[in-house]
């Protein structure tokens, strides 16, 4: 077991480049311009899942406010009839460059228990994910408004695409974005030379074994 590592990010800086030439799982490609919106954060604990949400974020917290969030995708090779394969995406906490990843853990997650190229992640049956912040959750769970906020922010989403819900009357949405397949997908939490939180990503594992 001392051995065994659990799976480690890609480069994403490297790989993320609009106009860059990469191979992914999908296949060769293009990295595109990627789709911008923005998240509300104010306790700055981020949760990412799939619509079934759990008001418990990352152990890790940002600063509240409200920040970009990048959808990255890749232009296949093959003409425009292809459609463009969701990448990444990433919460933009402090626009800076990253020089470290790690694994963004829930409490009690412990990256020494997990096997080699193992990860914690959130599972998806239904091709789409979500971000939101744990406050605006709890209080959606406490005043009994879940579903109601669900069936309004979940809009149905084409191939590729990011939006950012409608704000309820207290004030609260979410981002929603395309993954474009199901399974289970890691975020990975990127630190500035200072040791600083720059951002959260969550990876679709094209450029992973694992997916």
């Amino acid at each position: 077991m001392d051995d065994q590592m659990p799976l480690t990010s890609p480069d994403f800086d490297r790989l993320f480049v609009p106009g860059a030439r990469v191979e992914a799982q999908s296949g060769p490609g293009t990295i595109a311009e990627p789709l911008r919106t923005e998240l509300s954060l104010p306790s700055g604990e981020v949760v990412a899942s799939e619509w079934r949400w759990e008001p418990i974020g990352f152990t890790e917290t940002a600063p509240p406010g409200r920040y970009p969030v990048l959808l990255h995708m890749l232009i296949p090779d093959g003409g425009e009839a292809r459609r463009p394969v969701p990448l990444a995406v990433r919460l933009v906490i402090r626009d800076e460059p990253v020089v470290s990843w790690t694994m963004a853990l829930l409490p009690g997650q412990d990256p020494a228990d997990l096997s080699e190229n193992g990860f914690y992640g959130f599972s998806v049956d239904g091709g789409e994910g979500s971000l939101i912040d744990a406050l605006f959750l709890r209080e959606l769970h406490e005043t009994d408004t879940f579903t109601e906020f669900i069936d309004t922010a979940k809009t149905d989403l084409g191939f590729g695409e990011l939006l950012e819900s409608s704000e309820d009357e207290e004030g609260r949405q979410a981002v929603a974005f395309t993954i474009g397949c199901d399974g289970t997908f890691p975020t990975w939490i990127g630190h500035t030379a200072d040791g600083g939180l720059a951002c959260y990503m969550i990876d679709f594992l094209e450029f992973s074994e694992q997916n």
